[in-house]
């Protein structure tokens, strides 16, 4: 796993601040990248405003950011 840290990153669901691992799962055929995130932060009217990454709600606004991170990190999808 390889750690990652994202300052800002903008996307249509807000503006954050990331930060997560990602892992490389190979199969037989293809090659898939998973990403934990560890902290999430969005940028709100009065700065800075952690997120709970734990919350199941919080699950549909992660997966959403995947593509995102993965274009930010330069990896390929």
């Amino acid at each position: 796993m390889e750690v990652f840290s994202i300052s800002r990153i903008t996307t249509p669901e807000g503006i954050f601040r990331i930060s997560g691992e990602t892992a490389i799962n190979k199969s037989s055929t293809t090659a898939e990248h998973s990403i934990y995130i560890t902290a999430l932060d969005i940028m709100s009217t009065d700065g800075w405003q952690a997120l709970d990454v734990s919350v199941d709600s919080m699950q549909t606004l992660i997966c959403s950011l995947h593509p995102h991170i993965l274009c930010h990190l330069k990896v390929e999808a």
